[in-house]
C-alpha cells in the first residue's frame, strides 16, 4: 500500500475555480474520507488522483512518485464508481477478471485472484450470474471485487453507496469497514453523507467551496469543529447557532442565554454560540443555569423526542428522552451542558472556544 500526497492542487474550468489550493497527506493504510456538500469539489479531487481529470496547478504524489504526467492505468490505483460500471454482457467472474485479462496475466493467477476476492466479499455463489440478476448491493460488491483483484496501491471510492436504499447502505458500510480491516488498504473515499464519513474514516477531510475546511479524526472534527461550516455540517441533527456578543471579560450575551466563557478568546465583539441538540437538557423552569423556551413541535422518534422550540427570537432543536411530556405552546425549561459548548467569531465563522 502507498501514501498519497496532494500539494497545492488547483482546478479551474475557464474562469470557474473548482479547487482552490488543496494540501493533504494520506498515510499508508489510512481510510481517508472526503466529505462535503454537492459541488464542493470532492469528486473532482478524487478524479484528479485517479488521473481522470488534469490538474490546473499542483502535484499528485502516490507512493513517493509524482504521477501528474501518468495515465490512470500506470498510477496503481483502483476506483469504485457510484454507478457500478459493470459490463452487462459479462457474468460476475468475467466482470471481475476483465482488467486482469487485458493486462495479460496468466489464467491461473486470474482465477486465483477472482476466487480470493469473491471469498472476501461473499460472492462465490454469484460468479456465474449476470449483472441484471443481482441486487444493488451485490452489484456494488462486484465493483469492489473488480478493484480488489487488481491489487492496487490505493483504492478510490466515489460515493459508492448513494444509489442504495437506507438498509443496504448500512449493510454496505459495515462490509466496507470489514474490507479495510481485512486487506489493510489505503483508501480515499468520497461522500456527502456524514454518517458514512463518521463511521468509516480513520480521518475526515471536510470540504466546502473547493477548499479543505478541517482534517482530523471523526471524534476531533465532531468535538472541536474548526469553524461554523464544519460544526453545522458534521453531526445529526445539525448544531444550533445563537447569535450574540462576546465581552472583554469572556462573557457571551444574547436574547436567549448569557454565560461566562473562561479563558482568552481574542477581541470582544459579535460571536455565535453553538450547541448540539443532544447537549440541551429539559429541566424544571427556574432550575440553576436554565432559561425558558416555547415548545412548538415534539417529534417522537422511538427512544427519543426532538423538541422544536423558540426563545428570544431564535429557533432551537433539543433531543431529549422519549418520556418527556410537554404540549405545543407550553413553556419548557432548558439548560446547556456547559462542557460541550462551542463559540465562533461571527465575522469569519472560525472557532474561538
Amino acid at each position: 500500500m502507498a501514501s498519497v500526497t496532494l500539494r497545492g492542487i488547483q482546478k479551474s474550468y475557464e474562469t470557474a475555480a473548482v479547487l482552490r489550493g488543496i494540501d493533504l497527506e494520506v498515510a499508508e493504510r489510512e481510510f481517508m474520507v472526503l466529505v462535503g456538500p454537492s459541488g464542493c469539489g470532492k469528486s473532482t479531487l478524487l478524479r484528479m488522483i485517479a488521473g481522470l481529470e488534469e490538474t490546473t496547478e499542483g502535484e499528485v504524489v502516490i507512493g513517493g512518485r509524482a504521477v501528474n504526467a501518468l495515465p490512470p492505468r500506470e498510477r496503481e490505483i483502483a476506483m469504485v464508481f457510484q454507478d457500478y460500471a459493470l459490463y452487462p454482457h459479462m457474468n460476475v467472474a468475467d466482470n471481475m477478471s476483465f482488467g486482469l485479462r487485458l493486462r495479460g496475466l496468466p489464467a491461473a493467477e486470474i482465477s486465483s485472484r477472482v476466487l480470493d476476492a469473491a471469498a472476501i466479499l461473499h460472492l462465490e455463489p454469484l460468479l456465474e450470474r449476470m449483472p441484471r440478476q443481482l441486487s444493488g448491493g451485490q452489484r456494488q460488491r462486484v465493483a469492489i471485487g473488480r478493484a480488489i483483484v487488481r491489487k492496487p496501491q490505493v483504492f478510490l471510492f466515489d460515493e459508492p453507496l448513494s444509489n442504495l436504499d437506507a438498509k443496504l447502505r448500512e449493510e454496505m458500510r459495515v462490509e466496507i469497514a470489514k474490507l479495510h480491516q481485512r486487506i489493510d488498504a489505503t483508501v480515499i473515499y468520497v461522500t456527502h453523507d456524514q454518517v458514512e464519513a463518521m463511521t468509516l474514516a480513520t480521518r475526515i477531510a471536510v470540504m466546502s467551496g473547493g477548499r479543505i475546511q478541517q482534517v482530523g479524526s471523526p471524534a476531533e472534527v465532531f468535538s472541536k469543529p474548526a469553524n461554523m461550516f464544519v460544526a453545522g455540517f458534521i453531526g445529526s441533527p445539525t448544531m444550533n447557532f445563537i447569535e450574540g456578543q462576546l465581552t472583554a471579560e469572556g462573557s457571551f450575551t444574547s436574547p436567549v442565554v448569557s454565560m461566562k466563557f473562561p479563558g482568552n478568546h481574542g477581541r470582544p465583539g459579535a460571536a455565535v454560540l453553538g450547541v448540539r441538540p443532544d447537549d440541551i437538557e429539559a429541566v424544571d423552569s427556574g432550575a440553576p443555569g436554565s432559561f425558558a423556551a416555547e415548545l412548538e413541535v415534539a417529534e417522537l422518534l422511538g427512544h427519543r423526542k426532538n423538541l422544536y422550540l423558540k426563545s428570544g427570537g431564535a429557533k432551537l432543536l433539543a433531543v431529549v428522552e422519549a418520556a418527556f411530556n410537554g404540549a405545543p405552546g407550553s413553556t419548557v425549561g432548558l439548560r446547556f451542558r456547559q462542557d460541550r459548548l462551542h463559540l465562533f467569531a461571527a465575522a469569519d465563522g472560525r472557532r474561538i472556544a
